[in-house]
């Protein structure tokens, strides 16, 4: 076994290299940025090692296309997700993603960091609020993706609930960091993801087809109108809708002026975006760059 995981290791490093090399080229990757793309945001915070050496901490980036083309051409909505980094180097990859005038994704910004909390999100939010000007949120709409605690009820098993309440806390993270710096902002949840705990709990197509009734519903007698089919079908389907705030899924609340469909599957699409590139950043900076070319061409 010991054999086998030293040739892993040494395929590993013929494959992607040394990788105290790799991060030593941060600083010129990062410089390179800012001279083919002035007026871009790179960060790379370090910090100091038990060993007195110098360690990777964060990196952030947002080009400066990409912020001025949110900016005059993006409808006024961001989702916000994190994930884990797979390969040799571990750590969270955070994505803003966005909404162009063609309903098409949009990636704003993405960091790399240690891990996801609160601080971490703190320092995210805080390069992309002074990059996209959202000031204390006021217009804007903000969408988290919630999936992660979504069967928190569904199993007992006490490893499964220690690492669901792991996952709460990321999630509560995030939560604590945008009310304390976007206190104006509107919220808003993935619908996709609220229907799919739905019918993880309740079985039927009935379910479905009401949920996204109530949810593409444009005023509020519309939505009280389905709510109440739901909850004569099944109080407890009813109750549970209702626990996930409506006013953060359904159309009949969202507020006038921003992005008005039930955001779902541009944030899916984005969430394929950052996994695909787990494994490499340049990944997503060329998907970035790419996507930003190719629609810029075709306009």
């Amino acid at each position: 076994m010991g054999q086998c995981r030293k040739a892993k290791k040494y395929a590993l490093k013929l494959v992607e290299g040394n990788l105290v090399e790799h991060y030593g080229m941060l600083w010129s990757y990062g410089h390179e940025i800012l001279r083919t793309n002035p007026g871009s945001t790179v960060k790379l915070d370090i910090e100091d090692g038990p060993d007195g050496k110098k360690y990777f901490s964060n990196f952030y980036c947002c080009f400066q296309g990409v912020k001025q083309g949110w900016i005059e051409g993006c409808r006024r909505v961001i989702g916000l997700d994190g994930c884990f980094l797979k390969g040799v180097c571990k750590g969270e990859l955070l994505c803003a993603i966005g909404r162009d005038a063609n309903d098409k994704i949009y990636l704003i910004a993405w960091a790399v960091v240690n891990v996801e909390n609160k601080q971490n999100w703190k320092w995210f939010l805080e390069l992309l609020i002074d990059d996209l000007h959202l000031n204390l949120g006021n217009g804007f709409s903000l969408m988290s993706d919630q999936h992660k605690v979504s069967i928190l009820h569904s199993n007992a098993f006490m490893l499964i609930l220690h690492y669901l309440n792991y996952t709460f806390l990321l999630l509560q993270g995030l939560i604590e960091a945008v009310k304390e710096l976007l206190p104006y902002v509107e919220h808003r949840q993935c619908a996709r993801h609220i229907c799919q705990n739905l019918q993880k709990r309740f079985t039927g197509a009935i379910y479905h087809t009401l949920f996204w009734r109530a949810s593409k519903a444009t005023t509020e007698h519309a939505f009280k109108v389905v709510m109440k089919e739901i909850e004569t079908l099944n109080p407890d389907a009813h109750q549970y809708l209702m626990e996930k705030d409506p006013k953060t899924w359904s159309r009949a609340f969202f507020q006038t002026g921003r992005c008005q469909e039930e955001a779902h599957n541009n944030h899916v699409r984005g969430d394929k975006i950052i996994h695909d590139g787990q494994n490499l950043q340049h990944e997503i900076k060329g998907t970035t760059i790419g996507k930003s070319y190719f629609s810029r061409d075709k306009g």
